[in-house]
C-alpha cells in the first residue's frame, strides 16, 4: 500500500493539479461551445455567444478563487478572499445584467423595425 502523506503541501499540490485539469476541461468545453455557436444559423447565435463569454468569465473567476484559496494561510485569510470574490462577482453581475439587457433591447427593437 502506498504511503499517504496528508501534509498541507501535498494536499495543496493535489488540489492544484486537480484544478489544472478542471481548467483544461473547462477550456475545451467552452471551445467546443463557441465552435458550435459560430456555425449556428440561428438569429440569436450572437447573443448566445455573448452569454457564453460571460459564463466563461464567471467560471474563470471561480477557478481563480480556487487557486487563491488553495494558497490561503488560515481561515481568516480564506474568508477575506471569499468576501473579495463575492464583492467582485456582485459588481460583475451588475455589469453583465446591463450588457444582457442592452443586447435584449437591441434584439427586440430589431423585431419591430420596419423592413425595407
Amino acid at each position: 500500500m502506498a504511503d499517504i502523506n496528508p501534509s498541507a503541501e501535498n494536499v495543496r499540490a493535489m488540489l492544484t493539479e486537480a484544478l489544472g485539469r478542471l481548467r483544461k476541461a473547462n477550456a475545451d468545453y467552452f471551445e467546443l461551445l463557441e465552435k458550435g455557436l459560430a456555425s449556428s444559423p440561428l438569429p440569436i447565435a450572437g447573443q448566445a455567444r455573448e452569454l457564453c463569454s460571460l459564463m466563461q468569465r464567471n467560471v474563470t473567476a471561480s477557478f481563480d478563487l480556487g487557486e487563491k484559496l488553495i494558497q490561503a494561510k488560515d481561515v481568516p485569510d480564506a474568508l477575506k478572499l471569499q468576501a473579495e470574490f463575492f464583492q467582485d462577482q456582485m459588481r460583475a453581475m451588475t455589469d453583465q445584467a446591463r450588457t444582457v439587457g442592452e443586447s435584449a433591447m437591441k434584439a427586440a427593437g430589431g423585431m419591430f423595425s420596419p423592413k425595407t
